[in-house]
């Protein structure tokens, strides 16, 4: 039985402030680092292999920058770790600090291998710890507002996703061993807003995948070259259907654009993510604007307030994590296999991909 947030593991201020670990000091790490010192946290540390970047993110919060965590790990006053490292090292760097008797929010998605997740989530359950994952767009309005205007639209419904952008700026998530692509890295939040509208996980996939940016001379470093673009099918319980689009692999400096739309027998809703909405039900449509809105601060705030004031969990945790995960991997041998590929088989690793040939 999953333990209610808090029971246990809280936090009591009077001993302290939160004490934060980061590592990584990319994007994302510098998100963590910001977003825990607004909550009220401590961030003690800042850790990356290049230490002019750690110590770059360190100063803006007024902690320590390293290379490596190991020191820190087994510091009594930090209490939690963000882990915003590349996917494939997010199964050591969880596991250690979580051995270290440290609660983790590991960004997403959770590893490479369901095998690398399920170790992650062994690791929280043997030590009591708690562990959570960076599916930040829970706390989008967007997400909100889509659940709440689909519910309008009746069912069954269809729906239909395009995720489309340039090559990304950074290059590891071009890279099929070091983040898996967008098939792994991005589609685990479209997966997860699914797994609410059509309530539950789909039965099957059917996939057609390609590599667009193989060739192109940005990714000349890359010697495996993550999958790219894809469209695929998703049967859900009842005869729902969720089709998507996605590429990563056009040219560079093409925006990223993201499109939904909800067909269901009383209505349809077109989505244009991080600009609003449109509900048509009728002559008039009802429009909703996208506010301003951090979720990434939202999420970290939120878990926050879960470690130490026993809120009700909301930050997504690992077994949401591998739910995402093996629906990517279905996807993947869908296309290296050219078949139908249902949810309940072994599901456990990128295959080997040898995507499609356009001509």
């Amino acid at each position: 039985m999953e333990r209610p947030s808090g029971e246990g593991v809280r936090h009591d201020l009077a001993n302290g402030p939160l004490g934060v670990v980061v590592i990584g000091a990319g994007d994302l790490g510098s998100r963590h680092a910001q977003h825990w010192h607004a909550a009220g946290a401590r961030v003690v540390a800042v850790c990356d292999p290049w230490l002019e970047r750690a110590r770059e993110v360190a100063a803006l919060v007024g902690a320590e920058a390293a290379t490596h965590p190991g020191a820190h790990l087994s510091r009594d006053d930090v209490h939690v770790v963000s882990v915003c490292t590349p996917t494939f090292l997010h199964e050591s760097y969880t596991v250690a600090a979580i051995e270290a008797g440290k609660h983790v929010l590991c960004e997403k998605p959770a590893a490479l291998t369901v095998s690398a997740a399920e170790r992650m989530k062994a690791a929280a359950e043997l030590h009591d710890r708690e562990l959570r994952l960076g599916l930040m767009r829970r706390f989008d309005p967007a997400h909100h507002e889509i659940l709440r205007r689909h519910a309008l639209l009746g069912g069954p419904t269809l729906a239909q996703a395009t995720i489309v952008a340039g090559l990304r700026p950074k290059r590891m998530m071009h890279d099929a061993r070091g983040n898996g692509g967008p098939v792994i890295d991005m589609c685990c939040h479209l997966f997860d807003l699914w797994r609410v509208i059509f309530d539950g996980q789909p039965e099957s996939v059917s996939a057609h995948g390609y590599t667009f940016a193989e060739g192109r001379s940005e990714l000349a470093s890359i010697e495996e070259k993550a999958l790219d673009s894809a469209l695929f099918t998703l049967t859900y319980p009842g005869g729902r259907v969720g089709q998507v689009q996605i590429s990563w692999g056009l040219p560079s400096g093409v925006q990223y654009i993201e499109r939904h739309s909800y067909v269901g027998p009383d209505g349809l809703l077109i989505v244009n993510w991080n600009n609003g909405m449109s509900l048509y039900r009728g002559p008039h449509p009802e429009h909703w604007d996208a506010p301003e809105h951090d979720a990434w601060r939202a999420q970290i705030a939120q878990f926050y307030r879960e470690l130490t004031e026993g809120a009700p969990r909301q930050v997504a945790t690992i077994d949401d994590g591998i739910d995402a995960l093996r629906i990517s991997l279905a996807v993947l041998r869908s296309v290296a296999e050219r078949r139908e590929v249902r949810l309940d088989e072994e599901l456990e690793r990128i295959p080997p991909l040898e995507p499609e040939v356009l001509g």
